[in-house]
């Protein structure tokens, strides 16, 4: 998986690991057990936040510093979490964003373990004529199967101008096809606020 996938796929995977990462923090100590001091920081916090977010309508644009003070860089994409009602933890999410500039933006999706393959993600967001974007399958781990395509500034022109809601299509485990609504609500703006984005 090369650098840019790497990036989106880590961001993306946030939201879906955070629960997981809950459960396995430290057991709390037995009854009458001394708890150890807590360790002195080792290393100076940074002046800058490490992750931001901003909301626009369904889309969130996130950034996340990541490596060492000196060559520190920032990764940023828009993304669109898919929750099934009553549940808190996604079950699918999209993100758009590119780890170098002068890359083209790259669409990721996070989709649920209970996939077919040979199988594909397409992701349909404009009129009922546009054709679909094909994600390819790259990886699957216990938090979910992972698919990516570079998209191109024709896609993306439509994909601003949908006012209808899109869907991504996907093979559950059965070979049944499963679609899942996409929002177009707010991604003109969220995609404008990365371009201003540094890397």
């Amino acid at each position: 998986m090369d650098r840019t996938r790497v990036g989106l796929v880590l961001m993306a995977l946030a939201p879906l690991v955070s629960t997981s990462l809950a459960q396995t923090q430290a057991p709390a100590p037995r009854p009458g057990a001394t708890a150890a001091p807590a360790a002195p920081a080792s290393q100076p916090v940074p002046t800058e936040p490490s992750v931001t977010t901003a909301s626009f309508g369904d889309w969130t644009l996130r950034c996340q510093r990541v490596g060492e003070n000196g060559k520190a860089s920032r990764i940023c994409e828009v993304a669109q979490s898919m929750q099934a009602q009553g549940q808190q933890t996604p079950i699918a999410q999209v993100a758009l964003g590119r780890l170098t500039a002068g890359e083209p933006l790259r669409v990721t999706a996070v989709m649920p373990v209970s996939v077919s393959f040979p199988s594909g993600v397409q992701i349909i967001m404009a009129d009922k004529d546009a054709k679909p974007v094909e994600l390819g399958w790259r990886r699957c781990i216990p938090a979910g199967c992972f698919a990516d395509a570079a998209v191109g500034d024709e896609v993306l022109r439509q994909w601003r101008r949908a006012s209808e809601a899109g869907r991504i299509v996907f093979k559950d485990a059965a070979g049944r096809d499963v679609a899942l609504p996409l929002s177009p609500r707010g991604l003109d703006p969220a995609l404008d606020a990365l371009a201003k984005e540094k890397l």
